[in-house]
């Protein structure tokens, strides 16, 4: 087999398929890229067995080929020595079926390969059960729900999102038990079987890495065990995680004592600022006073000295409430919302806050307030 290709091509390629490759693995084999060259171009696919992506590179994207067959090329440098290659076109050679000869006009390397046959089989077949969304939208969705996600792997259900679909109607859960977003949305139709799957939060970034911000549609398969997505030439398919995710729900108020608009930025900064003299760098606890339309935020250190940050705000309530909260999790909970201003809901020092954009119904934020004596 024989084959060659533009640098930049093949380094896309690489960019997107090497992001299911990991360091842990223990089967050498997974360590390597499969080339699978057929008549319609070339497959290139990447697996931890976990999470396995595949990438067509079609054949008017290719400069010359030879041949059709597989061989496994061994990740480690290669994607490195790909990009340092100095000509834009990078040829090919399989020899001795096991050994890939890469060259350019000025410089040559051999690379042992794996055999083929020994990869694992790996079905990424599609199912009758098709979803559709936007790029756009499910980028948004994974954005604004990923930073909610646990990295304790005791519980290794809240590492995962919980992705739910009745009828036309999406839900998607996120939550490490400290804080939660819920992303809601209306279908363009109706799935027939009610999903309630849990997707690694792992395998959700990667794939947000990939999806541009764009109208294109991203097909959805959801089986069993996993789940596939189908975007431009791009498959990508993730195990699910196994076990039925906590019932969320009763965790969200839906009466409020104060319902507070106010304006995002100003919140964010002021509570930015406060945050700089917390006492405790990792929760960053800043505490809040409410009364009539003021918010005062401040923080103390013992060591540093005090803050305090003053802003306006459109309050229901003209009583005073005193709570406190961790201004890491609250600034990861305004840096998703794309609008202006937005509601603050709350009820008491001990009860959930709930973040929500004015405007934008389909999101909703819970962050827990924090005891400070």
């Amino acid at each position: 087999m024989k084959w060659s290709i533009e640098k930049n091509v093949l380094l896309e390629a690489l960019n997107d398929v090497t992001r299911a490759l990991t360091q842990r693995t223990t089967i050498p084999i997974l360590n390597g890229i499969v080339f699978d060259l057929t008549e319609e171009g070339i497959n290139l696919l990447a697996s931890d067995s976990e999470l396995t992506i595949k990438v067509h590179i079609p054949n008017e994207d290719i400069k010359h080929m030879e041949g059709t067959g597989k061989i496994i090329i061994q990740s480690k440098f290669f994607v490195e020595m790909i990009r340092k290659m100095p000509t834009d076109v990078i040829n090919f050679e399989i020899e001795d079926n096991l050994k890939i000869k890469i060259t350019s006009p000025t410089n040559q390397y051999r690379l042992n390969g794996y055999n083929p046959d020994d990869y694992p089989n790996i079905n990424m077949e599609k199912n009758e059960d098709l979803i559709k969304l936007s790029a756009h939208t499910l980028k948004e969705i994974i954005d604004q729900t990923a930073f909610a996600l646990s990295n304790q792997e005791l519980r290794p259900l809240l590492t995962g999102m919980n992705l739910k679909i009745n009828g036309d109607i999406l839900e998607c859960i996120t939550t490490d038990s400290y804080r939660l977003s819920k992303k809601n949305l209306r279908l363009n139709n109706v799935v027939e079987k009610s999903i309630n799957i849990v997707i690694p939060g792992k395998s959700l970034i990667e794939l947000e890495k990939i999806l541009a911000d764009d109208e294109e549609d991203v097909e959805i398969y959801v089986f069993k065990n996993k789940i596939l997505f189908i975007y431009k030439n791009i498959n990508l398919q993730s195990n699910l995680l196994d076990g039925t995710y906590p019932e969320t729900s009763g965790f969200i108020p839906s009466d409020f004592a104060y319902m507070i608009n106010l304006n995002l930025q100003s919140f964010y900064d002021a509570v930015d600022r406060a945050s700089l003299l917390a006492e405790n760098k990792e929760k960053n606890i800043v505490k809040v006073h409410i009364q009539d339309n003021e918010m005062v935020i401040t923080s103390t250190s013992t060591e540093l000295g005090n803050a305090e940050e003053k802003i306006k705000i459109d309050s229901n309530n003209k009583n005073s409430l005193d709570i406190s909260f961790s201004s890491k999790y609250m600034m990861e909970a305004l840096k998703v919302i794309k609008e202006d201003n937005i509601l603050l809901l709350l009820n008491s020092d001990d009860k959930p806050i709930i973040i929500k954009p004015v405007v934008d119904e389909s999101l909703l934020e819970l962050i827990l307030p924090i005891k400070t004596y």
